[in-house]
């Protein structure tokens, strides 16, 4: 909603003595290039505004709910008079020799009789099109909002020659990318164990990609990469990851650095991982056999020895080898065990009498203190097998206590894999300089420092080395002109409102006075965001994470990552960004503005499409950077009410798959999933009316109405409209001494 002054608000609510006038700019549009125009003469604020309109036409706006689209604002229609000798001595088109209007600025504003100039408010602003219909006596000009500078490709940092001249010639040009949200250790497994066996290399929730930007430094001995180019949050050397047949594979952590300020990845060396699940081996599952192999560290197993009459105590649980894909030569296989607790009398039995693991028949003992393990078993594979990366054994693990170990002894089991170490198929060795400059000695004496030099092996990457870690921080503007939302500058960006704002600021150069924060705080501060009306969770949990590492229009991206969380980002008629959130349904409690029945003409009920509705709903989410598709489906949400025959259902089942590329969380996913069934499941009233005065000019599209007065005769397909009803404005178009307003209820379910 457009910020009317008091005394302005209530000159049009009483008397309607509503004017227009309009600034068209030319040149460099400084403070005083432009020509004034209104509908008659008029001297505002002492500058002249020429009476040449002939007819103002309208202002329109209106915003596709379905999509969460708006369409541009416009001003169509805007007619002046061009006889001679009407301004500057001639017609207005003459000024087109001196004063070029076309792709300048316009600004529209509304004043009203007995209100200061000080009270006068912007409505529209945009740029004049080259779109002008000329007759001798009047010319028609096209006036639409102004998204040139929204319209920024981004991300606008790029590797080049300058600053990255050993980069990979097939990677000039390409953007580093903009990384947002956690894509770090998962949160929701429990805790994961970081040493010991160092599932931490594996368990996170997103690979990112960074850009390469030099592939060899030969001083220091490094591959370079760029995960971003601007400070963030966190990274890991754990985590820097090499694409490999569909493998994600971590690198060696001593070979790697990284720095978050610059931000940089640095990686060497011709050692690095891979992690696979084991597979169940049927002999062995029993009771809660499978949360040894489930990925998630807070679900156990437990074996029990067994008191037998005899003297034997042992228990044994195995599993089997999968299948697992070459990725290059061997250097080590390991099993991996996240042990929980171990109850009972005697001591941890000790090795060769106490844990073992067996391949194949062959055992080796095992020491166990209690702790998480990584077993070297390299040797139970031949050659031949370790060459051609034939895996495939029943492993098990035995824990015997024949020696005479009190039998009440008990061990769980968290999680289980296996890890194989391996250099990459495709490797290059390279000479580098360690350090030492080499003094030719003259003749009689002098000094040699001797240059000391190495040969390293690194892995063949030209594009992408890929990371896991945390994106972007917020910036000092987040605590800035008296916010408080409930974020600060150095934390970690994780709402959807936010990163949209900081793309706004850090990519497209927008301030505080080209962006409507106070509608960013609405949507998303962190105590009564109404985002957290979309996904059904406290804002704190909303989780979204994303890299944009290909090129694309940045207004594109901002708006898409709007729709994707329930929003319309719309640029408002006093030129600032705003965004506004359309709420599940049983959210909207208060609107902000009642009309009365009363004030409103040539009222026309209607309905949203059958088409428009969606009943079976799923989202994909978690995208997979290198193959560049998601991984994750929502279950299926539908609304069998909607699907079937009765009176509110349509006896259909539509679809909808939504793809949702923002967030790597199963909650935020499944929030949104729900989410669009409860907006899209059943056709909406809509109400298009009239209103003969100005007063309600200052509504904007995404600001909901309520009405009063309304008779009970007056019905939508047989449903009154009551108090409670509230909508929401699909498109407003304006005029001088009036509006009409498409709106579209929000505030019902299934009616």
């Amino acid at each position: 909603m457009l910020s009317f002054p008091t005394n302005l608000a209530n000159e049009l609510r009483d008397k309607s003595s509503a004017y227009w006038y309009i600034r068209l700019y030319y040149g460099a549009e400084g403070a005083t290039d432009f020509t004034g125009m209104s509908d008659k003469d008029r001297v505002l604020n002492s500058v002249k505004y020429r009476g040449l309109v002939l007819n103002w036409g309208t202002l329109i706006h209106s915003v596709d709910l379905n999509s969460f689209t708006p369409s541009v604002l416009a001003m169509n229609g805007l007619t002046l008079s061009n006889v001679d000798d009407s301004i500057s001595g001639g017609r207005f088109t003459d000024l087109f020799n001196t004063q070029n209007y076309v792709n300048r600025k316009w600004v529209l504003m509304m004043g009203a009789d007995s209100v200061a100039y000080t009270d006068h408010v912007q409505i529209g602003q945009g740029i004049i099109t080259d779109q002008i219909d000329q007759s001798s006596s009047q010319v028609t000009l096209s006036l639409l909002e102004d998204v040139s500078a929204l319209t920024v490709e981004v991300p606008t940092n790029r590797v080049n020659t300058t600053d990255h001249p050993n980069a990979p010639e097939n990677n000039f040009g390409k953007p580093i990318p903009m990384a947002y949200g956690d894509f770090g250790l998962k949160t929701d497994i429990g805790t994961i164990p970081t040493s010991g066996a160092e599932f931490d290399r594996y368990f996170v929730k997103g690979k990112f990609p960074a850009v390469i930007t030099n592939k060899w430094d030969a001083t220091n001995a490094y591959v370079i990469a760029s995960p971003d180019a601007v400070t963030m949050s966190a990274m890991d050397n754990k985590n820097v990851y090499m694409g490999i047949d569909n493998q994600m594979s971590p690198c060696e952590d001593g070979n790697v650095t990284v720095s978050t300020a610059t931000p940089q990845i640095t990686f060497k060396g011709d050692t690095w991982r891979a992690y696979f699940t084991l597979a169940k081996d049927a002999a062995y599952d029993t009771g809660d056999y499978a949360n040894t192999i489930d990925s998630e560290f807070d679900t156990t197993y437990t074996l029990t020895e067994p008191t037998p009459p005899g003297s034997t105590y042992e228990i044994t649980t195995g599993w089997k080898i999968p299948k697992i894909p070459k990725l290059g030569e061997i250097l080590s296989v390991n099993i991996m065990f996240d042990f929980g607790t171990f109850s009972g009398t005697a001591p941890v039995p000790s090795a060769g009498n106490g844990f073992e693991i067996n391949t194949a028949g062959d055992a080796f003992a095992v020491t166990w203190n209690g702790g998480d393990q990584t077993i070297n078993i390299t040797s139970e594979f031949s050659a031949a097998e370790q060459s051609a990366w034939s895996f495939e054994k029943d492993i098990t693990l035995d824990m015997d206590d024949t020696g005479g170990q009190a039998a009440d002894q008990s061990y769980t089991i968290n999680e289980v894999g296996i890890e194989l170490v391996f250099t990459p198929s495709q490797t290059f060795s390279k000479e580098y300089v360690t350090g030492g400059v080499l003094i030719i000695s003259p003749a009689g004496g002098g000094i040699v420092t001797p240059v000391i030099r190495g040969t390293a092996i690194t892995p063949e990457i030209t594009d992408y080395i890929y990371y896991s870690g945390k994106g972007r921080e917020y910036g000092a503007w987040v605590d800035a002109d008296s916010r408080n939302n409930g974020y600060n500058s150095g934390a970690l960006i994780e709402n959807p409102v936010y990163m949209i704002e900081d793309i706004l600021r850090t990519e497209l150069s927008l301030s505080s006075s080209n962006i409507d924060y106070a509608s960013f705080d609405v949507a998303g501060n962190t105590t009564n965001g109404e985002i957290g009306n979309v996904f059904n969770l406290a804002v704190g949990s909303i989780e979204y994470a994303f890299s944009q590492y290909r090129f694309i229009d940045g207004w594109a991206l901002c708006q898409e990552i709007a729709a994707n969380c329930g929003c319309v980002l719309y640029q408002s008629g006093d030129g600032t960004v705003k965004i506004t959130v359309r709420e599940r349904d049983e959210d909207y409690t208060a609107s902000d503005r009642t009309i009365k029945y009363d004030e409103m003409q040539n009222i026309k009920p209607g309905i949203t499409p059958l088409g428009g509705v969606r009943n079976r709903i799923t989202v994909n989410y978690d995208i997979d950077y290198a193959s560049d598709t998601t991984t994750a489906i929502t279950a299926i949400t539908k609304d069998t009410t909607s699907q079937g025959s009765g009176a509110t259902g349509i006896n259909a089942t539509q679809e909808l798959i939504y793809d949702n590329r923002f967030t790597l969380d199963s909650d935020t996913a499944v929030g949104f999933s729900t989410y669009l069934k409860d907006i899209y499941a059943y056709r909406k009233k809509m109400l298009t009316f009239n209103i003969s005065t100005p007063k309600h000019n200052d509504l904007e599209i995404g600001d909901t109405i309520a009405f009063s007065s309304f008779p009970s005769t007056f019905k939508i397909y047989g449903n009154t409209i009551t108090a409670t009803d509230i909508y929401m404005i699909t498109q407003i178009t304006k005029r001088p001494n009036g509006c009409s307003i498409i709106c579209q209820e929000v505030s019902e379910v299934g009616d």
